[in-house]
């Protein structure tokens, strides 16, 4: 049961994201919405969509270091909101949360189509080994 939770949680957030990012577009139609708006609306319905989606690509250890540098230089900008007061101070961190989200998808995406990063190992001079009776079955299994 608790197993359940944070996927109710994540589930209810998308829907909540995505449904106020749609209403809010909807509504600023009538001839109120700017750039910075419909930019801060639709980062909430994709984050929205993006909590949505069942089964995510992870990226890796090395890439989620990455993911906050936009959060921070934005919240250190006031885009797309002044940080005048705590309503949009949490109104900048949900937005970038969004977009984090989003470059940690295109991370783990990216890196799927990376090649290995292993360095290959010759094994061209290694003798390989065989049992000298390998054809012999072992102590009365069949």
């Amino acid at each position: 049961m608790w197993a359940s939770i944070p996927a109710v949680l994540r589930v209810m957030a998308g829907w909540f994201l995505l449904g106020i990012g749609l209403l809010d577009v909807a509504v600023e139609l009538d001839g109120g919405l700017t750039v910075t708006y419909l930019v801060f609306h639709l980062g909430l319905c994709v984050g929205g969509v993006l909590l949505l989606i069942r089964s995510r690509p992870v990226p890796s250890l090395a890439a989620l270091f990455l993911v906050p540098l936009p959060g921070l230089a934005g919240l250190v900008l006031g885009y797309p909101f002044p940080l005048a007061d705590w309503f949009h101070t949490a109104a900048d961190l949900i937005f970038w949360g969004c977009a984090g989200l989003l470059l940690a998808i295109v991370l783990a995406m990216v890196e799927r189509l990376l090649p290995e990063r292993r360095t290959p190992v010759d094994l061209s001079r290694y003798r390989g080994h065989a049992e000298p009776r390998a054809s012999e079955n072992v102590g009365g299994l069949p």
